[in-house]
Formats: structure tokens, C-alpha cells, sequence
């Protein structure tokens, strides 16, 4: 039992995004940093009265610590270190939070045995040595997919239609987003709650990119994903035919109309056409300098809203029905209040 409370309690106070010291100091129980570090190697526990303040300082129910993990999750490194300018307490917090998701979501998933598996495009159309390379890699995606080249209508839909686990939580304006595997099988992409639907959606294919390519060494990650983002959700052909394949001068209203046909913000469209070649480096630069000169977070005219995922909601709320689950638990799995739970079932 003290193994299962010394991993809890670690994964509490990371979560939290608190240190050693800091827990100590939140706490009118007289508990010390020692204290603390030893209740975390599970070399000591705390006492009931001391526990009971353990968890209001956390923020987490008393049970949190004495539940086994559901599932053991291994999360890869690699979304992490793209984030290289986030401090290691912000990658803590975000990594516990990611864990302590994934573990919900695969419980709710084992009481209806609802798992599948993702289907992705084969390694060698994954390999990217070019930007040839990552528009090919998004139009086998679509085509796997069975996208077409409509615009997509809700890009969280569509990624949790295809068994991605999709998330939003807080983040800073050092964070956009970020993506990893959990146990290596399960792909996992995280956007920043609050963004404006275009770049939300631009942050949620920049993500499932880092997750699909094999870039090459030497070929800059960052700049695939970039492509790969505009890539997946206006496709070159679709370009083309929206915008023709050379163009001397775009405007306002042109591209004010198709950011709401495709959910592809002005800028990216900006970008894109200069990447296919469609407009000159000079134009697509004057296009910069007047979007920032206006705001370059939050473009003119009608905003697109945001996104939200639904795909674990529904499956617990299903479970509730079947009563498979009690309310208690459903709470639980969403990490929220039983009353909202009742509040719902009873749809107020």
C-alpha cells in the first residue's frame, strides 16, 4: 500500500506543479521537505491528519492516493523536448496531467471494451526527406481516412474518430500544444484551451504531424509539421483551385472567406501560398508585416470558434446509461464534481 501511495502522491504534487519545499509551505500541518521526500520513496506515511492536509493542499480526494493505476502509462520523451524554452516544472505539471488523463481515458474505454487501433499510413510514405514528401504523407492520410478534399468540419472529430486521444488544458504563451505516444500505441495530441478555432485546428495538425513523420536528420522538424499542418487541412490541389496556381495580388475578403470554408486561418493561407509557389516570398512578406501591424494572434473580422473534444464524455455518459458505472464513478472519470454528473443526467 505504501508503493501505490508514494507513486500517487509523487504524481499529485507534480501535477500540481509544486515543489518539495513549496507543498511544505502550503500546508499548516507541521510537515516538512524531509518529510515529503520520504512519503514520496515510500520509505514513510503520513499519519490520517497529515494525509487529510496532504490532499487539500493538492487539490485531489483523499481516495486519489490509494488508488492502484489502472493501466501503467509510459509516455514518450520526444513531444516534451520539443518544448525546449518550457520550464521542467510546466513539463511536469503537463506530463502528470497527460498521464492522469490517459489513465481515465483507457478505464472508460476497458468498461465497454471500446478500444481500437489507429490506422496510419505505412512507414515509407512516413519517411520525410522533403516537402514533396510531407504533401504526399497528408493526402494518403486523407485518402486513408476517406477525407477527400472537402474541408474538414471538425478536425477534433476526425481525430477522435480515428482513436486519438485529444485534449485541451491551460497552457502559457510559451504553450501551443503537444503530442506524444502513450505505451507506444496510443497517440496522444494536447492543444491550449482559449484559442480561436484556426489556431486551434493549425496547432492540432502541427501536432499529428510531429506524431506521423520520420524526418530525416538534417530536415528541420519544426518547419515539417508547419507544412505538414497546412498540408493536411487545405491539400496543394485544393490550393490551386481556390487560389490558381499564380497569382499577382491576394486581399482581405478573399481569404476572410476561405479561413471559414476551410478553418485554415488567413496567415496559414498566406503561408501556404507562397509555399506552393502560388505568390512570390516578397508579396507573402508584405502580407506579414500587415498582420502584425494589426494583431498577429487574432486576425480581423469573424472569429472561428473553438473546437472541444466529446468522444470520452460520450462513452462514460453511455456507460452511465447502461449502468455500467454509478455517477460517483463517472465524476471520476471526467475528474469533476458527481453533482455536474446529476446536473447532466437530469439535463439542466
Amino acid at each position: 500500500m505504501s508503493d501505490i501511495f508514494a507513486q500517487r502522491f509523487r504524481s499529485a504534487r507534480l501535477k500540481a506543479g509544486l515543489s518539495l519545499q513549496a507543498l511544505a509551505n502550503r500546508i499548516s500541518e507541521s510537515v516538512s521537505k524531509q518529510a515529503i521526500s520520504k512519503y514520496e520513496q515510500g520509505k514513510a506515511m503520513p499519519d490520517s491528519k497529515k494525509m487529510i492536509a496532504l490532499a487539500k493542499a493538492l487539490d485531489v480526494k483523499l481516495e486519489y492516493f490509494f488508488r492502484p493505476a489502472r493501466i501503467n502509462i509510459e509516455l514518450s520523451e520526444p513531444a516534451y523536448r520539443k518544448r525546449s524554452s518550457m520550464s521542467n516544472k510546466r513539463l511536469n505539471v503537463i506530463r502528470e496531467n497527460v498521464r492522469d488523463l490517459v489513465e481515465r481515458y483507457m478505464e472508460a474505454e476497458n468498461f465497454l471494451d471500446n478500444s481500437a487501433s489507429v490506422i496510419l499510413p505505412e512507414d515509407d510514405t512516413r519517411h520525410i526527406s522533403s516537402f514533396d514528401d510531407i504533401e504526399h504523407l497528408a493526402e494518403k492520410l486523407r485518402e486513408l481516412w476517406n477525407l477527400g478534399n472537402d474541408p474538414i468540419e471538425s478536425l477534433v472529430d476526425v481525430l477522435e474518430d480515428n482513436n486519438f486521444k485529444v485534449a485541451l488544458i491551460e497552457g502559457d504563451e510559451k504553450f501551443d500544444g503537444l503530442s506524444c505516444w502513450a505505451n507506444d500505441t496510443i497517440p496522444i495530441i494536447i492543444s491550449k484551451k482559449g484559442c480561436s478555432g484556426d489556431r486551434q485546428r493549425s496547432n492540432l495538425a502541427h501536432e499529428l504531424g510531429h506524431l506521423l513523420m520520420n524526418v530525416e536528420d538534417g530536415f528541420d522538424e519544426e518547419k515539417a509539421a508547419k507544412r505538414f499542418s497546412a498540408s493536411f487541412l487545405v491539400p496543394r490541389d485544393v490550393a490551386y483551385k481556390e487560389l490558381g496556381k499564380h497569382r499577382n495580388n491576394l486581399n482581405w475578403e478573399e481569404l476572410h472567406i476561405l479561413k471559414h470554408k476551410y478553418g485554415m486561418s488567413m496567415q496559414q493561407w498566406v503561408y501556404r501560398a507562397k509555399d506552393l509557389g502560388i505568390i512570390t516570398e516578397s508579396h507573402a512578406k508584405s502580407w506579414f508585416i500587415q498582420f502584425r501591424q494589426i494583431n498577429p494572434k487574432i486576425e480581423p473580422g469573424e472569429q472561428i470558434p473553438e473546437e472541444n473534444p466529446t468522444r470520452m464524455r460520450k462513452i462514460v455518459f453511455q456507460e452511465l446509461a447502461e449502468n455500467i458505472i454509478t455517477p460517483p464513478k463517472a465524476a471520476e472519470l471526467l475528474a469533476c464534481n458527481v453533482q455536474e454528473i446529476r446536473n447532466s443526467l437530469l439535463g439542466l
